[in-house]
This record gives C-alpha cells, sequence and structure tokens, in this order.
C-alpha cells in the first residue's frame, strides 16, 4: 500500500518521485530521480529499520532507463514503471515476516 507520493520538479532534465510504502510488515520508501544526465539518475529502494534509519536494499542505475524518460513531465508517470521495478526487487529481497517489529505499529 502506498502511503505517501511526492512528485518534484528540478532544474532542466530532471524531476522525481518519492513513494513511501507499507508491505509485509515494512516501510519502504522508493525515490527515483531523473537527471539530463544517465549516470545522475538514480533509482533506490530503502527500508526502514529499527533504529529509524534508511538502509538501501536495492538500486537501479540511471543507465538502464533514463534514456527512455521524456527529458521534461509534467507528473509521475514516466518514472513509475521504474519505481515498480526497484520495489518489487526490494520485495523479494526482504524476508517475510519481517525480523523485527515495524516502529509505530
Amino acid at each position: 500500500m502506498i502511503v505517501d507520493e511526492v512528485f518534484h520538479q528540478g532544474g532542466p532534465g530532471s524531476y522525481e518521485l518519492t513513494r513511501v510504502h507499507h508491505t509485509d510488515g515494512y516501510v519502504l520508501r522508493v525515490r527515483v530521480y531523473r537527471d539530463s544526465y544517465a549516470k545522475q539518475s538514480t533509482a533506490v529502494a530503502e527500508v526502514l529499520t529499527p533504529l529509524l534509519t534508511w538502509t538501501i536494499i536495492a538500486s537501479s542505475p540511471g543507465s538502464g532507463w533514463q534514456r527512455t524518460t521524456p527529458t521534461t513531465s509534467p507528473d509521475v508517470t514516466p518514472l513509475i514503471p521504474v519505481a515498480d521495478e526497484v520495489l518489487q526487487r526490494a520485495r523479494r529481497i526482504l524476508p517475510v515476516p519481517p525480523p523485527f517489529t515495524t516502529p509505530g505499529r
């Protein structure tokens, strides 16, 4: 379940999507940053640890997807497939159920 989604338009050729998910007993954050340069573009999935820190568990370099996205976008649509792919990889990596109790639950 997506709890929060934020889209931000940056400078020329850059925009980003941040999503927070509650899934499989975890809080996961997916961040996709699209820059005008592929090597500066990135997508990461992070898990919230019991110490309330974010740890990267899956990533996708921009070299694999940046060229398939438009230079500008009025919304999150071009970044959704990238975010979904890195989230699915993260979910396959994490054990279910989690080895710890999610904070606030």
